[in-house]
């Protein structure tokens, strides 16, 4: 799993450090796994509103940042994530979401498409699966504190 930070500037804003993300996406992908669904490795991408903008135009055809992308991956392909951290730390404020939370609630979102799932009720089982998977990780202590 490789974490990419593109943007130096905002990665304070990040509630969980690289070693945290790790954890919590390793254990999102077990759980999707356990479910049956394929894993590719994965590249999580934290990116500014800039970028995502960019990204949501050329992929989806949207104007303006979101919060999360994924994009499938295959076995000669990671599957990719992409983040917009400005974006999580508004939707923050809006949803009165700690930062963890909602981190790992867009994180495990996006885990469900990678899965190849599209909105319905099997993806928010398994978005549901994923985040407690998450959370999971951070709270039995399998990643410490943040450096």
């Amino acid at each position: 799993m490789e974490i990419l930070i593109h943007d130096a500037a905002y990665v304070w804003l990040c509630d969980l450090d690289k070693r945290q993300l790790r954890q919590a996406l390793e254990r999102m992908q077990a759980e999707v796994a356990r479910r049956g669904h394929a894993v590719p490795a994965l590249t999580l991408h934290l990116v500014d509103d800039g970028a995502m903008a960019r990204c949501n135009r050329r992929h989806m055809g949207c104007s303006g940042p979101t919060n999360v992308l994924s994009f499938p991956g295959d076995d000669a392909l990671p599957g990719q994530l992409v983040l917009s951290l400005p974006t999580w730390q508004r939707e923050c404020l809006l949803y009165g979401q700690g930062g963890r939370e909602h981190l790992l609630r867009l994180l495990a979102h996006g885990m469900g498409h990678l899965a190849g799932l599209d909105h319905g009720p099997e993806m928010d089982a398994l978005s549901g699966a994923c985040l407690r998977a998450g959370s999971a990780a951070l709270s039995a202590g399998d990643a410490g504190t943040p450096s």
